[in-house]
């Protein structure tokens, strides 16, 4: 998994190139494009990024 300093440097990213009002479902869909160039994250199964996406969505969601 990842460390909370990794999690908060995602949000950072998705909040930098997206923007600060992705919808939930926007805001996974940025986060699976992330994924795919991310080494160790383009190969989870559906519960781990389901894990994942769901902590990252809390942090984005506080800003």
């Amino acid at each position: 998994m990842l460390t909370t300093e990794q999690e908060s440097d995602l949000v950072r990213f998705i909040t930098e190139d997206f923007g600060a009002d992705l919808d939930h479902d926007d805001f996974v869909d940025c986060c699976l494009q992330m994924f795919e160039d991310i080494a160790g994250l383009e190969c989870l199964d559906d519960d781990q990024t389901k894990t994942i996406t769901t902590r990252l969505w809390r942090l984005y969601a506080q800003h």
